[in-house]
């Protein structure tokens, strides 16, 4: 799932971060319910996935976003991977059969305070580049990996994703697998996206009160894959899962909905 990991953003913008990302790597995890990074697959590949996802972290409102996907390795077996996925992309290079690291550039999609009545007041938060690092590991049908992110915007913190999956089916045409994410922000990033400071609560239409959170653990997000491959080419994907947002982040006065549901539907080309 990333990492890190996502809040409105108007689709010339969204054209124009992605397309930053693939300039940047021709080489990225959706903030809900990633372990992407865990389930890049084998063979090189491009595609995109159309995304329903929260409007905020905490809205019970939902959009849909197409994300792209992408995975490219030479044929070497030392080679690194170059990878897209959704709003992160990055490069995976190998330190034996079973782990691998590499470095991060993403965007943390921002919100605006039109998003939700509550939001009245408060004000934006900006959509900014992220970089940072991963490191994964694989045996066989399970996997692991850690993920730092941090906002290349002023003030608005840092995140670690502690991701693992695990494949429960795997046939010639089939691939079912499971994924757990949890995420931890500092102390920055908790109240950009979930605290109001002493001019919000003055500027808030809904008379929010001052909310301070600390740092932590502020979400946990479970997700189902299921993968279908209709020939040597092309396959089609589907994702559904849930997050909960925990701690500090839970009792936000912003929070609409602590859990919500996220899914996507894509296709992808393999070549």
């Amino acid at each position: 799932m990333s990492v890190n990991c996502l809040k409105p953003l108007p689709s010339s913008r969204i054209a124009r971060y992605r397309t930053m990302l693939g300039a940047a790597f021709v080489a990225g995890t959706i903030t809900y319910g990633s372990c992407a990074l865990a389930q890049q697959p084998t063979a090189n590949s491009i595609g995109i996935d159309l995304t329903a996802l929260p409007r905020y972290q905490g809205s019970s409102a939902y959009r849909l976003v197409p994300l792209p996907t992408l995975s490219f390795k030479s044929p070497s077996a030392s080679a690194p991977t170059y990878f897209v996925d959704g709003l992160v992309g990055g490069i995976a290079y190998p330190l034996g059969p079973h782990v691998a690291v590499g470095p991060l550039i993403g965007v943390g999609i921002g919100r605006r305070e039109g998003d939700a009545a509550i939001l009245s007041g408060t004000g934006n938060i900006a959509t900014s580049p992220q970089v940072g690092a991963f490191v994964r590991w694989h045996a066989g049908p399970a996997s692991a990996q850690v993920r730092f992110l941090q906002s290349a915007h002023a003030g608005y913190g840092n995140q670690v994703t502690f991701g693992v999956g695990y494949t429960m089916l795997a046939m010639p045409r089939d691939r079912v697998t499971v994924s757990a994410d949890t995420v931890w922000a500092n102390g920055a990033a908790e109240q950009t996206a979930f605290g109001i400071d002493g001019e919000q609560a003055a500027n808030s239409s809904a008379h929010l009160s001052v909310y301070s959170p600390s740092a932590g653990f502020s979400r946990v997000d479970l997700k189902v894959t299921v993968e279908h491959s209709f020939n040597a080419h092309w396959s089609a994907r589907a994702a559904l899962g849930v997050d909960t947002l925990v701690g500090d982040a839970a009792n936000s006065p912003v929070v609409e909905r602590r859990a919500s549901v996220f899914g996507s539907l894509g296709a992808a080309y393999r070549f």
